[in-house]
């Protein structure tokens, strides 16, 4: 695992909620499909026992507890100072009804599972987290730890950013657009000064990697999981891509499987809804 030092900084964790929704145009169309996609696969159940992996400042669940009914909430998340936002945000949602457990752990470590049943969970969500993993077996054994902890019918979801890593590629260029073009909204915006832009792009150059879109897909299946829905906001080619076409990209589209692994092109989001 890459050693992600950039969200644990308490000013980073401060910022993030005042200007995310604003920098990323598909950020919120992304979490409020999932919290669609989640109330249409969960249409029979009453409640449902919750898990998020890498919860940042709890947006994902938040958003996602608007359509469904949580009956349990883990937040884990290797950042204090955003654990402490999460929670804060928490106590004031209306319609988190429950005690949310929080958990400041790496998600590759055992510990934090330790005290969870296995085949105990219906959700587990992950969203901007699991591109901290660079090795595919590292990663393929998170996917396997999760998996056991779902029950039967049980439903994972990911989005995650995906491109090739090979910086020689249009893929990996719309990739690297895409952070030169959000760093210049943060700049024009004032959500960020010059030298918190350039920590911010060392992070997403050095500690996030890159995957190919079916990459992600292949270590979901090889983890016995079943791909119920794919989709998300892909990049146009470089030389199309600009402030102004990037900020209009806030629709997230369908893909079958063979449209994902005909290509390697690069995803501003690109989402997994899986079922055990």
């Amino acid at each position: 695992m890459v050693e992600e030092t950039y969200f644990v900084k308490t000013k980073v964790a401060n910022k993030y909620d005042g200007y995310i929704g604003e920098n990323i145009p598909f950020y919120w169309p992304a979490l409020n499909f999932i919290g669609e996609s989640v109330s249409e696969y969960f249409s029979d159940k009453d409640a449902l026992d919750c898990i998020e992996i890498g919860s940042g400042s709890a947006n994902l669940s938040i958003t996602v507890s608007q359509y469904i009914k949580m009956k349990s909430l883990l937040l884990l998340d290797h950042s204090a100072p955003f654990l402490e936002i999460a929670n804060q945000k928490l106590s004031e949602t209306p319609s988190v009804q429950i005690t949310p457990i929080l958990k400041h752990a790496s998600f590759l470590s055992d510990d934090w599972q330790n005290d969870i049943e296995p085949n105990s969970q219906d959700l587990i969500l992950s969203s901007l987290t699991l591109d901290h993993i660079a090795d595919d077996e590292e990663f393929l054994s998170l996917l396997k730890k999760l998996q056991s902890l779902l029950k039967k019918g049980g439903c994972f979801v990911t989005a995650e950013k995906c491109a090739s890593s090979s910086n020689t590629t249009k893929s990996w260029q719309s990739f690297a657009k895409m952070i030169h073009i959000r760093g210049e909204n943060n700049l024009k915006n004032n959500f960020k000064n010059a030298s918190e832009i350039e920590a911010w792009k060392h992070h997403n150059f050095t500690e996030d990697i890159l995957r190919p879109f079916s990459d992600v897909w292949t270590l979901v299946e090889k983890a016995g999981l079943t791909v119920e829905y794919a989709g998300g906001v892909p990049l146009p080619e470089p030389e199309n891509l600009n402030y102004d076409t990037f900020y209009e990209l806030n629709k997230i589209r369908s893909f079958t499987r063979q449209e994902v692994f005909s290509s390697e092109q690069a995803f501003g989001v690109a989402i997994l809804i899986c079922k055990k």
